[in-house]
């Protein structure tokens, strides 16, 4: 789900490739995305999160990849950072696993995913330690798993659009194409520094240094299943061997094996791109920029050996809050917050008021659907009274007439005809009192009927 946007500019690399200043767009946006990502991973304290920002960086570099017109090298670190950034979600799930029931046993409520909380776990996950080193050497880009061929194949292809090509020959708001290349290739080369650095800080934090999660816990720390590690061993193994798929131009019969796979969908847009000539480097520039790639991702993990001190970190409840820079970076530069402001709070305040209020409780609940069912019962209920409102004023005037006077011609006269249109029926006045009679005592009374 995540890269089909990556596939949608393969998949449409014809258009594409006539639009060079919208290539140049894509791959900009890709670089800066690259570069933005990966530093808000290098202060995550969730293991996930800084899986989940690594993800965003290297979806930089694929677009980098089909933005440049490389539409082969770009689907091809799309198909090796599936490899290894499974393996790296799948692991982590296996630490968290571990963490979990390690917390859950001692009643404890600590983070079982914030890598404050762990450290030392090498010796208690050996099979997923040495896995997801596997998969970090090949986000980082060391040779000779997946990731050094498909991530040096991007690279490459940004370094050589950079002198000929129709990118390099457009212009995006007004910066020449060849330069903008080669900012993209520079922030490329700096995604990939700190891709090693965030993801060997993860590591050192996770399993090396002594262990934080607390005496009573370590007791039942240990390896997941089976069924949850095999997996990893078979993402391993493509992680160090994907890279076989599309081996570089100059190692022979074995190269590029996905880049013919896919020329007859994305073949004719990149020849166009790079003004109808295969896009070769010379072998001496193209072991250069290995080389560098090369130096920069060791480096990366060099320095990040250096400079982290697991052994001096202390667990989530006693760490020191972020300050500066390193709290804008921890809050990944408030993107979220100013997103909520800006956009989900105005959005929630129009929708409540005016949608949810105004147009669906008032105009369409109360206006139409109430309002035409109080119409109607209204109707209705003016219908009733017209017919009915004058009967029981009548026929208790009548009564009381009838009582007081006692003669026939009472009842006679409230049953006339003048009063039949004020809904008096000769019915209704049948039951009036008839008049006096004498009782069995001889003493006068009035008798009624059926009232």
């Amino acid at each position: 789900m995540v890269t089909a946007g990556v596939y949608l500019v393969a998949r449409s690399a014809v258009l594409f490739s006539l639009t060079p200043v919208a290539s140049l767009t894509v791959a900009l946006i890709g670089a800066i995305t690259a570069i933005f990502a990966a530093t808000i991973g290098l202060k995550q304290w969730d293991i996930k999160k800084v899986l989940a920002y690594s993800t965003v960086s290297q979806l930089g570099y694929m677009f980098i990849g089909v933005g440049v017109g490389a539409y082969a090298a770009g689907v091809f670190h799309l198909l090796t950072h599936a490899f290894f950034k499974a393996l790296l979600f799948l692991g982590s799930g296996s630490v968290i696993f571990a963490m979990h029931r390690a917390l859950h046993h001692t009643g404890s409520h600590a983070d079982a995913q914030d890598m404050r909380n762990m450290g030392g776990l090498r010796a208690y996950l050996p099979w997923t330690f040495g896995l997801m080193w596997i998969a970090t050497l090949a986000i980082a880009g060391i040779p000779p798993f997946s990731g050094f061929f498909s991530k040096d194949e991007i690279l490459a292809s940004v370094f050589a659009r950079a002198s000929h090509s129709t990118l390099a020959d457009a212009s995006l708001l007004g910066i020449p194409g060849s330069a903008l290349l080669m900012v993209i290739y520079v922030l490329g080369l700096a995604a990939a520094l700190l891709t090693a650095i965030y993801m060997t800080r993860m590591m050192l934090y996770t399993f090396h240094g002594p262990n934080r999660t607390g005496e009573a816990e370590r007791a039942h720390l240990g390896e997941a299943p089976w069924v949850m590690t095999g997996p990893l061993v078979v993402l391993g193994v493509l992680s160090v061997a994907g890279g076989l798929l599309n081996l570089p131009a100059f190692m022979g019969s074995l190269s590029q094996t996905l880049h013919h796979w896919l020329e007859p969908v994305t073949g004719e847009a990149a020849l166009r791109i790079t003004q109808g000539e295969e896009a070769h480097l010379a072998l001496g520039t193209e072991g250069a920029l290995i080389g560098i790639a090369v130096l920069i991702a060791v480096g990366g993990i060099v320095y990040a050996f250096m400079r982290l001190k697991p052994a001096v970190l202390l667990p989530k409840d006693q760490s020191p809050e972020a300050h500066g820079f390193e709290r804008v970076l921890e809050h990944k530069y408030y993107v979220d917050e100013i997103y909520d402001r800006t956009v989900v709070k105005p959005v929630v305040g129009i929708s409540s008021r005016i949608l949810w209020k105004g147009m669906d409780a008032g105009l369409i609940d109360g206006l139409l659907v109430n309002g035409s069912g109080y119409l109607m019962r209204g109707t209705v209920a003016a219908r009733q009274q017209a017919r009915f409102r004058l009967d029981p004023c009548v026929r208790v005037g009548a009564g009381f007439a009838g009582r007081a006077s006692g003669v026939g011609p009472v009842r006679r006269w409230a049953g006339s005809r003048p009063w039949r249109g004020a809904g008096v029926s000769r019915g209704s006045l049948g039951r009036l009192p008839r008049g006096p009679k004498l009782d069995g005592t001889g003493n006068p009374g009035p008798v009624y009927d059926g009232i």
